[in-house]
């Protein structure tokens, strides 16, 4: 049991006494992440339009991504060596002062390269509010904990494009920068001596960086990235990536055994239940985000609905994770974690199934909508209980570990779940009509007339997007009932 050396009573809320800063400063963090994804989204076609050089606008979301999954790697030697305050207090402050040279980048160029910089720092936090959990809760707590996560993202899910959409028409995007340094600095002030110290005091142990191993991780990274969004425009440059990704992904696991402390541990991966851990999450993060992130082009092409109704259509999915966060809080009180994944594991194949139906037969909006707040629900129910699972899994020592080599690897999995998603569409579209530049100006917010052959292509492309969605489902529920079984076969033979 990894029950946190922070606080060993195992009464209390994370809304009272010393709980509270703690839970304040973890949310505001959590609301500063989630406002940036979606605000950027909102800004890019306005940032375009103020910066020039429109091709490079993708790698504004791009390299933030590529430098977050990074710094979700590195974090956990951080945090184990020098403690979750001293990283977050440092963090805090270098995702401040990016964040304030993001606002006045007079270049794209300079933004690319202010975002690649914040980036660093938004990794570095989200891995600080995963760890900060796992040692500053006690067990009993830490469900509730990750649901006050769900509900944050879920209010700015909600929210976050209405604010996003003031801000631009108030004074343009570098304002959506500007509103991040108040409220990162409530976060820092909140969380400067509240949240957990060192765990593992060892006399003389230093911060140790595995330059190499993290050079090998970062080429992954950027040429998996990139690979994805080449996939419709050059194949052949695609494919020369992802081979170039699992080469340096067989020599970082080479290094991983040879290194005596490399950042990345290879029983953070493949020990058990890490590994199913891992890989139930990722599936489940792939299934819903392939399809969820092109219902807004959906809406607006093939069922011809207003741009304001096509945003508000990807909701549904966020309400449905949030509720079942809230829902996996309370159910643990009676149930183990792998319980409520294997339960979220079949809730999600006819959810997904559902879904496919209404998007091929253009069933009644509210059936499709009700289908996608399922497949949230499903992935809450499997996000929220492989967190405390992991963490419970984990001892103190390595909290900051295990949590970062999970962060790193749901990152990349919504990455790549968003871009086969895309890729999918696009290749459907292309195949019908020999043309796909309409529908990627629709997709960077763009206000085009789009061909009726076209329209229909789209919805035909998101129809197959689900059929992959089904495919990784299945995938999902064979990882999950080897879990259960596996972990009930433990539970005997203790």
């Amino acid at each position: 049991m990894g029950a946190s050396s922070y606080e060993s009573n195992n009464l209390g809320s994370i809304w009272k006494g010393k709980y509270l800063p703690i839970t304040l400063a973890n949310l505001t963090v959590v609301a500063v992440a989630a406002f940036d994804g979606l605000a950027i989204v909102a800004a890019l076609p306005n940032i375009a339009k103020d910066l020039g050089n429109v091709s490079l606008s993708p790698w504004v979301l791009t390299a933030y991504l590529a430098t977050s999954a990074v710094a979700a790697i590195v974090a956990g030697p951080i945090i184990d060596t020098i403690g979750v305050r001293r990283t977050f207090q440092i963090t805090g402050l270098w995702f401040l002062f990016t964040s304030a040279l993001a606002a006045v980048a007079p270049s794209m160029t300079l933004l690319i390269a202010a975002r690649s910089l914040q980036g660093i720092g938004g990794g570095l936090l989200i891995a600080v509010a995963l760890a900060s959990v796992g040692l500053a809760y006690p067990e009993n707590l830490r469900p509730t904990a990750f649901a006050a996560n769900s509900m944050v993202w879920g209010t700015l899910g909600l929210g976050g494009p209405v604010i996003a959409g003031a801000l631009l028409e108030l004074s343009g995007w570098r304002l959506i920068f500007v509103v991040q340094l108040p409220i990162t600095a409530i976060a820092i002030g909140m969380g400067w001596r509240r949240l957990p110290d060192v765990v593992n005091k060892e006399e003389g142990k230093g911060l140790n960086f595995d330059l190499r191993g993290i050079s090998l991780l970062s080429i992954c990274i950027i040429a998996s990235l990139v690979a994805v969004s080449e996939l419709t425009k050059s194949p052949i440059l695609a494919v020369i990536l992802f081979v170039t990704t699992g080469l340096f992904t067989y020599l970082y696991w080479y290094h991983s055994g040879q290194d005596r402390d490399p950042v990345l541990l290879r029983r953070h991966i493949i020990k058990f239940p890490l590994n199913r851990i891992h890989i139930a999450s990722a599936l489940a993060l792939i299934t819903g985000l392939a399809t969820d992130n092109y219902l807004p082009l959906y809406m607006q092409t093939t069922r011809g609905r207003s741009e304001a109704f096509a945003s508000f259509s990807v909701v549904f999915l966020t309400v449905g994770w949030t509720s079942a966060a809230f829902a996996t809080s309370k159910i643990l009180n009676r149930k183990n974690e792998e319980d409520v994944i294997l339960l979220g594991s079949i809730l999600m194949i006819p959810s997904v199934l559902l879904a496919g139906i209404s998007v091929s037969f253009a069933y009644d909006l509210k059936i499709l909508f009700a289908a996608y707040f399922l497949i949230g629900a499903s992935i809450g129910f499997i996000s929220t209980s492989g967190l405390t699972l992991l963490q419970s899994s984990s001892t103190p020592e390595e909290m900051g570990r295990t949590n970062s080599a999970h962060q790193f690897l749901r990152t990349l999995a919504i990455t790549y779940g968003v871009a086969i998603g895309g890729a999918i569409i696009l290749s459907v579209v292309k195949a019908r009509t020999g043309d796909v530049e309409s529908v990627r100006k629709v997709l960077s917010g763009d206000n085009v007339t789009v061909a009726s052959d076209t329209i229909e292509a789209i919805g035909s492309g998101l129809a197959w997007a689900h059929v992959f969605s089904g495919s990784t489902a299945c995938i999902g529920l064979f990882v999950a009932v080897s879990l259960y079984r596996k972990k009930k076969a433990l539970q005997v033979n203790q």
